[in-house]
């Protein structure tokens, strides 16, 4: 029988259903900038925004996707944990870093197999944003080249800010690495699912 490796959330502890929240959230302002800016993933086959070295930084997240691995059906679970595993060897030999050009395991022909349970990082993944950083700085990040080339004049945008989603999700990390009594250290997508 095949292991999930899934230790998931602890009975009783409502930090799964809050980042579902915080998640739908996101959804939620993503839907409405990609309407407000006509733009849209349709048709995309996620080789730009659906990498394998992307990085997931919070272990709440990672439980996440391990809970959404978990509850696919069989074949398709062992298909993404042998995807992930050849990824993460490629990784490891590959020194020139050429293994960065292949998709993410869970992407089957342009639809993600854990999209429900999808991190915080694909989620906002393709469209222009900005952060507030700590130390009152803000940083800015552009949209896909999809985006740039597809989307109603890009000028009058507005950003999507996700200065909220990071602190919201920053307070849900603290709260697992203190129910779960341990700490991880950031993972690629792959290296997660392919534990």
């Amino acid at each position: 029988m095949d292991s999930v490796n899934d230790v998931g959330f602890r009975p009783g502890i409502d930090i799964s259903a809050r980042l579902k929240e915080l998640y739908e959230q996101i959804d939620y302002i993503y839907r409405k900038a990609a309407v407000q800016s006509a733009f849209s993933c349709y048709g995309c086959d996620g080789a730009k925004c659906c990498t394998v070295d992307l990085i997931v930084h919070t272990f709440a997240e990672m439980l996440y996707m391990r809970r959404g691995l978990g509850a696919l059906n069989r074949p398709t679970r062992l298909e993404i944990k042998k995807r992930s595993k050849q990824v993460v060897e490629l990784k490891r030999l590959d020194s020139l870093g050429e293994y960065r050009n292949a998709i993410c395991a869970a992407n089957f022909e342009g639809k993600c197999k854990i999209y429900d349970y999808r991190p915080m990082i694909c989620r906002l993944a393709g469209i222009p944003h900005f952060i507030d950083k700590p130390n009152s700085t803000r940083v800015f990040g552009p949209g896909c080249d999809r985006f740039e080339l597809n989307a109603c004049d890009n000028s009058s945008f507005e950003k999507i800010d996700r200065t909220p989603f990071y602190r919201k999700l920053a307070e849900l990390e603290i709260e697992t690495i203190n129910t779960q009594g341990r700490r991880t250290q950031s993972l690629t997508i792959a290296e997660i699912l392919a534990g």
